[in-house]
């Protein structure tokens, strides 16, 4: 129960970004269409971030900003290569949806997880 909150907080908190990428890049994909792609974008690297790179033998920050690192840059080359679009576009894409979950997802988890157990 604990790992579905937060891979569809995660995937939630990403679609905005996401969602505005895809429509300026891919106009003709409904929301259906949109909300599929970004999940299995997610779903590629959330339970590599959440079940290896966390759990590695490194502190906590370097576990953080390696998993960070590896989500960024894997999404990235998803992008690019699924809609053969250049890196960078897709990269600054990839890091602001990553970062804004990453920092708003520890905020929605102390105020909702206590009401979902």
């Amino acid at each position: 129960m604990a790992y579905l909150y937060i891979f569809f907080q995660s995937n939630i908190l990403e679609m905005p970004a996401y969602f505005l990428f895809l429509k300026s890049k891919r106009s003709k994909w409904n929301f259906f269409e949109r909300f599929i792609f970004v999940t299995g974008l997610n779903a590629i690297t959330h339970p590599i971030v959440f079940f290896l790179i966390m759990n590695l033998r490194l502190t906590y920050l370097q576990n953080i900003l390696l998993a960070e690192a590896f989500a960024i840059f894997t999404e990235a080359m998803i992008l690019k290569l699924s809609l053969k679009e250049k890196f960078m576009p897709c990269l600054f894409i990839s890091t602001f949806a990553n970062l804004l979950s990453w920092q708003l997802a520890p905020m929605f988890t102390y105020l909702f997880w206590p009401y979902l157990k």
